[in-house]
Formats: structure tokens, sequence, C-alpha cells
């Protein structure tokens, strides 16, 4: 527990004696902008459930980067991984991130589990995810909500939002449509989602995954939630209107594991899948060309 705690903390510089409006200031003060604008649509309340963005030839590549189920504030959160992946991101201008739900674990009463395996309460945990996610905030092109962002939501309201306004950051509790336009890309397509249900084998996580894959027009799809790691190919064939022929095109869809560790937490408790942390990556070439890895 006191590593959880030095983990969470390694990033303050001195007592929190800010008021809440000047640490706020204090941590948008360390925002990078976007390398480009982005347009956004389907815009429900304060979430946004369609994202586009526009690259030029500045990268000879883009690199997308998928991070899942952190579980920041569990006493058993791996954050120091965390912490090498947003550097493993920072340290090329052509990396970039989708953030995939349960960000925070945000334990309270009414929540499975028990609010003691938390290092603080889950608005201290929002606060300092995004202090440490901060450097990052420029890279992230989508933010997705799971159900420890939406434990919130019979006490305080969905944390989701909260974080998403911290970071000023396209967010969807549901699912989100990213579109990236580079080079011969025109769009690639991402289809962004948590996941549901408690599948316990590689078959039945497999189903969720190929339903999902089912309900779009993407060439990814990602979904966490499980805390397992599976990549599923696929093809689809497009009709080329006016032309009388077809396009048949490569689709994947993929899980991305957590950064909570298995022994300790309910997951070794209710004999879930072991896992360590492994993030699916998405890779574009210039001239239309991709591949899809895992890190």
């Amino acid at each position: 527990m006191a590593d959880a705690f030095d983990a969470l903390t390694r990033q303050d510089k001195g007592p929190r004696t800010l008021s809440t409006l000047d640490a706020i200031r204090s941590l948008q003060a360390q925002f990078e902008e976007y390398p480009c604008k982005p347009q956004t649509g389907m815009h429900y309340g304060e979430q946004t459930k369609y994202v586009t963005w526009r690259f030029g030839r500045e990268h000879e590549s883009i690199e997308v980067l998928h991070i899942t189920d952190v579980q920041f504030g569990h006493v058993e959160c791996r954050t120091h991984r965390l912490i090498e992946y947003r550097d493993w991101i920072l340290a090329k201008p052509n990396r970039f991130v989708l953030l995939g739900g349960d960000m925070v674990d945000a334990a309270t009463v009414l929540s499975p589990g028990a609010p003691w395996e938390n290092v603080c309460g889950p608005q201290s945990q929002v606060y300092r995810f995004c202090e440490v996610m901060a450097p990052l905030r420029h890279r992230i092109l989508g933010y997705v909500g799971g159900n420890h962002e939406r434990r919130g939501l019979k006490t305080f309201g969905d944390l989701g939002i909260l974080i998403a306004t911290l970071l000023r950051v396209p967010y969807s509790s549901g699912q989100q449509l990213i579109d990236i336009h580079y080079g011969r890309h025109r769009p690639f397509k991402i289809n962004l989602w948590h996941g549901i249900g408690s599948a316990q084998t590689k078959g039945a996580k497999a189903q969720m995954i190929s339903r999902f894959m089912e309900k779009g027009d993407a060439q990814l799809y990602l979904v966490g939630h499980l805390h397992d790691l599976l990549l599923l190919g696929g093809w689809r064939t497009i009709r080329k209107a006016g032309h009388n022929n077809v396009h048949i095109e490569k689709i994947f869809g993929g899980m991305s594991t957590s950064f909570l560790s298995y022994w300790g937490t309910y997951a070794e408790v209710a004999g879930l899948s072991v896992s360590d942390v492994a993030m699916l990556r998405a890779v574009l070439d210039y001239d239309g060309g991709y591949e899809v890895t895992i890190r």
C-alpha cells in the first residue's frame, strides 16, 4: 500500500494548499495545444460521440496506443507502468493515445469491493490522475468511460465527464467514433468502447468483441473491461459504386488488459484472468497501410 501511495503522490511538488481554482489553473498550465484541432459532432450534453483528426505529412507514420483499465487510486494499481507508457508516447511526436475507460478505481460504499482498497477518495483520484496525464493531454485523441467512471453516478455523477473537463479532451460515456485523416487514410476509422459483461473464457470474450465489430464500419475496434488480451482479424467487402466491383478491407478488433495487479485484488479472489500490462497499438503508414501490434 505504501508503494501505491508513493506512486499516487510522486507528482506532488509540495503540500496541497492551493484553492480549487488555483489547482485547476496549475494543472492546465501544463497543457500543450493539440498539433491539429479536432472536428467534433454528435454532442449529447457534455459528451462527444464523433471526433475527426486531420494530420499532414509532418510524420512518417502515426501511432495510436490504447490505454484502458488503469484503475488509478487502487492500492494495487501499477502507476509506474502508466508513467512508463506516458513517457514512451511523449518520446516521439507521432505517438497518440485513446483512453478506454476505468481510468480511476473510484470505490464507494455502494460499489463492489471496499473503499479502503483505494488510496484516496474518488475526487482526489480524478485530480491526481489528471496530474499524471497532464503532460500527455495534447496526445489524447479520444476517451470513453467505463463502469468505474460510472461508479459515481449514484452519488456524484459520471467521473469521466469530470476527467474530460479537467483535461479538456473529447469524451463519451458509451462509444466514440474516431476518424483519422492521414495520407491515403481518408479516413482510418476507429470505434472505441469500454466493453461489457463478465465473460471468463477466451471464446466468450471474443464473442463480445466480434459483436462489437458487426455494429459499425471501422477498421479497428477497441475494448477493455475484462482485463485480458485478445486480437481478432477479419475482412469486410465494400461495394465500389459505379465500378461493379468490391473492395476487400481488413478489420481488427481487440481487447487490451489492465494496469491493476492480479494478486491481492478482486481478480484473484474471483478467479478471473491473470494478466500483465499489454496495450494494443495501431501504426498508420502514409501510403494507406497499417498494422496492429501489442505493446
